[in-house]
């Protein structure tokens, strides 16, 4: 697997996902487990970085419009 910190967004999430189903399978040692544990622990917190640094980017975008950006917390349920 690459290194999370060069990898897109998109290929992050399709690989978090896809060591999720390993995990989630349970026919896994304990040693794969951890080490694809910790994986993806390290592509979860890449996933995040990208998606702070897009939400700032939209908050600039929306600042260049008004004098103060109006953010609200995501709320998947809505």
């Amino acid at each position: 697997m690459a290194d999370p910190k060069n990898m897109k967004f998109e290929d992050a999430m399709q690989q978090l996902e896809g060591l999720v189903t390993q995990l989630e399978k349970g026919d896994m040692s304990l040693d794969d487990a951890l080490s694809a544990f910790e994986k993806g622990v390290q592509l979860h917190d890449q996933c995040q970085k990208k998606l702070r640094e897009a939400e700032l980017r939209v908050e600039k975008v929306i600042a260049g419009g008004e004098a103060t950006p109006k953010t609200e917390p995501f709320d998947p349920e809505v």
